[in-house]
């Protein structure tokens, strides 16, 4: 990998702590403050009656020495008396100096993160939240996932949410919501309507790099300062640190609700700033890898934490601990996960097992700079070393997102527009990177998250039009179009975790904007109308949604459905068989891509008998759960769309229909078919 196997300050030279109680336990009648700080020589406890000095009645309220053990590196205090809604920070010196800081592991903090907040927990818990419960896959391939930034949901005026929650946490609880003046769906009421199961936000702790108290500044939020506390800019009152806890954990609960699980965008290996850090301030020196004085950067961000040291570690495991008991949350998207290391990952795993085996897990096999990693490339959690990971550990499958699309960002062509060359990325892709014979860096198809677009670059859609040359961004070209629907095809009908970024189903433009972090809302807010523009793309992601739900194969999470399955690929089609032993379900399907320019004849192959009769419930128009009609032998596929089919006998079986009887394609001479679809296709 050509990544540094050792950095600086590696050694543990500190005692360590292993206790549950690191930051504040409250009680009405006294608070008890811990913080592990091995290398201070003083730590004062400062209480605050304000989160910040600009406050009406902001004062100092006391100031209290802590107390030492040398043998666990725990400086202590306890004050009497009920400190709800009381703010504070510590005051350590070291021998670099003296800093003013927050809590590391803060769990409520006041605008702009400037000091920590005591809040009793069991107030912020939205009526009803006792009966809340995590919405959960049986299996990891069960979920579909939209990505989504929590601004970007509602912040247009075309999301039809009231103004005061738009671009926030409350956002997510409004009922019913339609764009203006229709009866279209947005925002959650379009979300149940589409079939997703899942949402992944962008970064919802909080954050540094927008001013709380405006909250005019737009980022992505990979900006990390207090990883335990939700964003003040998401709320609709950053300055008491109750308020963003409480509206975050009614986003939570109004999605589980409508059966939709929530997946945090986590950043553990970096921070914002790593000077001004909780971290660094508080055992300076420590908790990031360096090498001769200098922080290592393998996040590109300035930073790298140090996830194989003891007690960064251990924050990791309670920060995800802390989420998913607090918040419900119900799995995590890890940032950079090769930054990480093997073992802290599959502990990571290990502990969320306790909460809930069904957490989802998954993230980036890769850094931003290997060679200032810190840590071995067989240490590191990328794509090589899949298999020493938990095979419910997921990684996003790069090779499968080029081989979708092409470039992410430049003007080259993937096998939606029709590239031969990217075929053997998509096939492997196909098989949830699980196949001895087409490439198998998973364990499973578990392991595999199958994507095409997701918040960093092009959107698909901006992309599709890059490498077609196209600058019409609300261009409804059918060849484009097109393109779009077989990568949906590729992403719902393979082996793996299916993924999104949110809007991908309605043609979300970014305006070519391939980095829009933080650019203003003009070109990252979704507009909604887009939905009712592009209402035939919208119809087939919900249909390919309905099959893939429909048909369990397509969501196993071990190899039996990779060893049963026959794929082939003669250079212009490619097609994916797959046998299906789940009662109550059809027993065969395949799913056929025609990539090329020219009409195709299928081919179908399996290691199973094939069907003698099929059904068409997916073509170049529309995609359904229901038999669209007959399919017939020499039936051809038009360029550029996919044809998906299921065995007859089962269906008929399922839903009391007579194949005999059923409706055909068209009446269209076989001899004519050819002329014909090249006619609809100009």
């Amino acid at each position: 990998m050509g990544t540094t196997a050792f950095y600086s300050n590696k050694s543990e030279i500190y005692n360590t702590y292993d206790g549950n109680d690191l930051g504040y336990t409250y009680t009405p009648e006294s608070t008890t403050f811990k913080v592990w700080a091995p290398s201070a020589e003083q730590v004062l406890l400062k209480l605050y009656s304000t989160g910040s000095f600009y406050e009406d009645g902001a004062q100092v309220l006391s100031i209290k020495q802590m107390l030492y053990d040398a043998v666990t590196g725990i400086w202590s205090a306890t004050i009497d008396g009920d400190l709800n809604h009381i703010y504070y920070t510590y005051v350590i010196k070291t021998e670099s100096g003296t800093h003013e800081t927050q809590d590391v592991y803060s769990k409520a903090v006041g605008v702009n993160s400037q000091r920590s907040e005591v809040v009793n927990l069991l107030e912020t818990n939205p009526e009803g939240w006792e009966n809340d419960r995590h919405v959960l896959p049986e299996k990891p391939n069960d979920a579909i996932i939209w990505e989504i930034h929590v601004r970007d949901f509602s912040s247009s005026d075309t999301s039809g949410v009231d103004k005061a929650h738009r671009g926030k946490f409350l956002a997510f609880t409004e009922k019913n919501t339609v764009i203006p003046f229709t009866s279209y769906p947005t925002c959650v009421n379009y979300l149940k309507q589409l079939g997703i199961t899942h949402v992944q936000l962008n970064p919802v702790f909080d954050f540094g790099s927008v001013n709380e108290a405006t909250g005019v500044e737009y980022n992505w939020g990979y900006d990390p300062v207090n990883y335990n506390v939700p964003e003040g800019s998401y709320s609709t009152d950053p300055y008491h640190g109750e308020v963003r806890i409480r509206e975050f954990k009614e986003m939570v609960k109004a999605l589980h609700e409508e059966g939709i699980g929530v997946i945090m965008d986590v950043v553990y290996n970096h921070v914002f700033s790593t000077a001004h850090s909780p971290f660094e301030q508080t055992v300076p020196g420590y908790y990031f890898r360096m090498q001769d004085g200098k922080f290592l950067n393998s996040s590109g961000c300035g930073n790298v934490t140090a996830s194989d040291k003891i007690m960064f570690r251990k924050f990791m495991i309670d920060s995800l601990c802390y989420w998913a008991n607090e918040y419900h949350i119900d799995g995590f998207r890890f940032d950079l996960m090769a930054c990480h290391d093997i073992e802290t990952m599959n502990l990571i795993r290990e502990a969320l097992d306790q909460i809930d085996k069904r957490i989802l897990m998954y993230g980036e096999p890769w850094t931003a700079n290997d060679g200032e990693n810190g840590i071995s490339g067989e240490d590191c959690s990328n794509k090589a070393n899949a298999k020493k990971l938990s095979t419910r550990i997921g990684m996003f499958n790069d090779d499968m997102r080029h081989g979708i699309k092409g470039g992410s960002d430049d003007d080259s062509k993937g096998f939606i527009q029709g590239s031969t060359h990217s075929a053997y990325n998509v096939i492997a892709g196909m098989m949830g990177a699980s196949s001895v014979t087409f490439g198998n860096w998973a364990n499973e198809p578990s392991q595999c998250i199958t994507y095409a677009s997701a918040h960093d670059n092009l959107s698909l859609w901006d992309k599709i039009l890059k490498s077609n040359w196209c600058d019409d961004f609300d261009t409804t070209d059918s060849l484009y179009i097109s393109q779009n629907k077989l990568a949906a095809t590729l992403i719902l009908s393979s082996l793996g975790i299916s993924f999104w970024m949110a809007g991908e189903e309605f043609a979300r433009t970014k305006k070519g904007d391939h980095n829009s972090y933080k650019s203003p809302d003009s070109i990252n807010s979704i507009n909604w109308t887009r939905t009712l523009r592009y209402s035939e793309l919208v119809e087939y992601y919900k249909g390919l949604i309905k099959i893939r739900k429909a048909f369990s194969p397509l969501r196993d999470n071990t190899t039996k459905a990779v060893n049963d399955g026959y794929i082939v690929y003669n250079g212009q089609s490619l097609s994916l068989t797959l046998k299906n032993e789940t009662e109550g379900e059809w027993k065969m399907l395949s799913v056929i891509i025609n990539n090329s320019d020219k009409p195709c004849v299928p081919q179908i192959k399996s290691q199973y008998e094939l069907p003698q009769n099929w059904y068409v419930i997916a073509n170049a128009d529309e995609a359904s759960d229901k038999a669209l009609y007959r399919f017939e032998q020499d039936m051809l596929i038009p360029p550029r769309s996919a044809l998906i089919i299921i065995d007859a006998e089962s269906y008929d079986k399922i839903n009391g229909t007579d194949f005999n009887t059923a409706k055909r394609k068209s009446d269209i001479p076989t001899s004519d078919i050819h002329e014909e679809i090249l006619k609809m296709m100009q």
